[in-house]
């Protein structure tokens, strides 16, 4: 599902339009401190509750306040865009999280199309439209309830034809297509970083309701821990899709990304919790980074992870399941490793204050956590998508 130029332009005001178009024309790293503190002032002078067009114009300059105190991963991913259009999902929230995932790809995929039909043609163009649309044939693939066997085909098909829900995809698109350089392949670095996103808060919430649903609902704790297990896998395929960016190629706009540091994510943090329990070698980086302080919290600390949740269970499908979510997850986490040591040269510092891949080769393995007591401890926080 794609958005023409047209639909957008009828969703937008001329001077949201045109706020766009600044933010894009030199990427907002480039902004002259004049255009900078225009946009700002446009954001934090809207009313504390916005709506209708407010609403839009808060959504494209959210990013760029300067009364909010918005850490740099935040103000670079623009998530607070994926939870305001989760909120439009308050009963179903895994589909609306699956549904914005086919929609940041599916925006990927047409940007380089376009760069291609342009005549930008990077080293790993054509195989990068490959794997992209290998990834989305995939995601439409999982399903989302077995029992009406409604698949996330059906869900963007539905929002082809839904204008509210139309809408909203073609807004999620349009205000978090925002680079810090005019450079093509931060493209497909950012929008790997979004999909991840959703992916995380994916598995978390599948994680939280498996363990809450096993002993009664067995079944249906079945459906989600596999379901779980898809999105797991999606996270692999998606990093199939970044490593189409070669080292040099992310050296060419890394610097434009400042502290921006996916250290920072609390979708993240929170999802190993969820799934393997408190991490204790982490204590020191949650206390030094201020909105990452809450995951150091009692009842955080003694959540119940799905490991411990699921370690003796007689259940065969349950245990099967375990078995290929942790499977996927260990993979993707030595993926990363194996990005962060290749991509970033020895002698360069990482952009969250760690050590690059030493930090993160640090937490590969799940043997140090700590698993709590307390199988609702943390929540209803461990079961939100997060941001700052």
């Amino acid at each position: 599902m794609t958005v023409a130029t047209s639909t957008i332009d009828a969703l937008l005001t001329p001077r949201q339009q045109e706020a766009a178009a600044l933010q894009r024309m030199r990427g907002r790293a480039g902004l002259e401190p004049a255009e900078a503190a225009s946009l700002a002032a446009l954001h934090d002078a809207l009313p504390p509750t916005a709506t209708g067009t407010d609403e839009v114009t808060r959504l494209l300059t959210r990013s760029v306040s300067r009364e909010l105190e918005i850490p740099e991963y935040y103000r670079y991913t623009c998530l607070h865009v994926y939870g305001w259009f989760l909120d439009l999902f308050p009963d179903d929230p895994v589909a609306g999280a699956l549904l914005a995932l086919h929609t940041t790809l599916t925006d990927l995929a047409e940007v380089e199309r376009e760069a291609r039909r342009a005549g930008i043609r990077p080293e790993c163009g054509d195989e990068r439209i490959e794997r992209l649309d290998e990834t989305l044939a995939a995601v439409r693939a999982v399903v989302v309830d077995p029992l009406l066997r409604i698949g996330v085909g059906d869900l963007v098909d539905r929002a082809a034809v839904d204008p509210q829900l139309g809408r909203r995809t073609a807004l999620l698109a349009e205000c978090t297509r925002f680079p810090r350089s005019t450079v093509h392949e931060e493209n497909v670095f950012l929008r790997s970083v979004q999909s991840c996103e959703n992916l995380f808060f994916l598995v978390r919430r599948l994680a939280v309701e498996v363990a809450a649903t096993k002993d009664e609902f067995p079944a249906r704790a079945g459906t989600r821990l596999e379901l779980a297990g898809a999105c797991a896998r999606l996270l692999g395929d998606v990093f199939h899709v970044l490593l189409t960016l070669t080292p040099k190629g992310f050296m060419t706009f890394r610097n434009y990304t400042g502290a921006a540091s996916a250290v920072q994510s609390l979708n993240y943090h929170a999802m190993e919790i969820s799934v393997y329990g408190y991490d204790p070698r982490k204590a020191e980086v949650f206390g030094s980074v201020e909105h990452l302080q809450m995951l150091n919290a009692p009842e955080i600390r003694d959540h119940q992870p799905l490991s411990a949740v699921l370690a003796d269970t007689g259940n065969a499908r349950l245990a099967a399941g375990w078995h290929e979510l942790d499977r996927a997850l260990s993979k993707w986490r030595g993926g990363h490793y194996r990005f962060a040591r290749n991509y970033l040269p020895s002698d360069t510092p990482a952009s969250g204050g760690t050590d690059g891949a030493a930090y993160v080769k640090r937490f590969v393995k799940k043997d140090a956590c700590v698993a709590g007591s307390d199988p609702f401890g943390g929540l209803p926080l461990l079961s939100g998508f997060l941001y700052r």
